[in-house]
């Protein structure tokens, strides 16, 4: 555990060194893993025996990467780096699920989009009418990542008394390499996905081209 957070100080001070290559997203994602680990971290190093420090350690390091794919890997990658190997420590990653917020609420998980997804997408959500919500393109190193919301209307029908606001559909995309949009034409998507690559249409002429993309409804119905 010290020596992932060794990693992430030295991931945050390799991400800001150069401003011309500053990467917002790998400084957000080394010190989010801390964001929930800290107590962990300190109270598995105050236990009273080294079996104390051991058993805690390992339940920390299970709850650190029972929070995503991502983190998961994150993990294994950065405990390499620094000369560790977590084999044996960490049981089988398990698939991605829905969970509930604090609320209690359903909440769909983070899946890549694929042509699948994107057909799925499509029969549950009026595409054509969607609109562009928020749109965030930013270099991650030498990358290109961004983020795109998009309001979207149910397609399904829903309990007769359910307020008529509109589900949102959060994508990420990683790698772009093309981007076109504008803001007084952001009304309108098409979702599509084939093995080279993610391609989403915005309006009449927008699009956005990446090597991969991550999508996940917001959507209490």
């Amino acid at each position: 555990m010290g020596a992932l957070l060794d990693r992430s100080l030295v991931q945050i001070a390799d991400a800001a060194a150069d401003a011309r290559c500053f990467d917002r997203e790998t400084i957000h994602m080394a010190a989010d893993v801390w964001d929930n680990n800290t107590f962990p971290l300190f109270r598995a190093a105050t236990a009273g025996t080294r079996g104390g420090r051991e058993r805690r350690s390992l339940a920390a390091l299970e709850w650190m990467a029972g929070l995503g794919e991502d983190r998961r890997t994150w993990m294994i990658e950065q405990a390499a780096a620094a000369g560790h190997s977590l084999d044996g420590l960490l049981t089988s990653g398990k698939p991605s699920t829905p969970g509930r917020d604090y609320l209690g609420q359903v909440m769909a998980p983070v899946m890549s989009l694929t042509a699948h997804a994107a057909e799925s997408l499509a029969a549950d959500y009026d595409l054509s009418s969607a609109e562009v919500r928020h749109l965030r393109i930013e270099r991650a190193g030498s990358r290109l990542v961004g983020q795109l919301e998009l309001a979207v209307t149910r397609s399904y029908p829903v309990d007769d008394g359910t307020p008529a606001e509109s589900a949102t559909l959060n994508i990420w995309l990683r790698d772009i390499t093309e981007v076109r949009f504008d803001s007084d034409d952001a009304r309108g998507a098409v979702l599509g996905a084939r093995a080279d690559g993610v391609s989403i249409a915005l309006g009449a002429r927008g699009i956005l081209c990446a090597a991969t993309a991550d999508h996940c409804p917001d959507d209490r119905c």
